[in-house]
């Protein structure tokens, strides 16, 4: 996946992760795509997010969690570090496919009125 992978670092408000509400630090836009029934090919982008919290223990985003707890901040003389860290975090991330399972008990509680 090298190089297919683009990093579009976070600006503007801190945004809040949709899976425990940590701050956001930075996003990459992802190539994403499936195959429909009729066989034809869907591709897009998906958006890969690097989470405070979440993505702390992994062995590719910790080192950058590790890096904004330390510095808050990137200066220029930091700059190589952080970029070998994110060429790394880009060069392994992938979209995360929907939990087909976890869908489909949402739907089944909607269907009862339990959402």
């Amino acid at each position: 996946m090298s190089g297919s992978n683009s990093l579009a670092l976070v600006t503007g408000p801190v945004r809040a992760c949709p899976v425990c509400g940590g701050e956001i630090l930075a996003a990459l836009q992802v190539p994403n795509g499936w195959t429909t029934e009729g066989g034809k090919q869907v591709r897009g982008t998906s958006e890969v997010l690097l989470c405070e919290r979440c993505d702390r223990d992994d062995p590719v985003t910790g080192p950058i969690v590790v890096f904004f707890t330390v510095h808050e901040q990137a200066t220029a003389d930091q700059a190589d570090e952080l970029a070998a860290l994110l060429q790394r975090w880009a060069d392994h991330a992938v979209a995360r496919r929907p939990d087909l399972q976890a869908l489909d008990a949402e739907v089944d509680a909607w269907y009862r009125g339990e959402l």
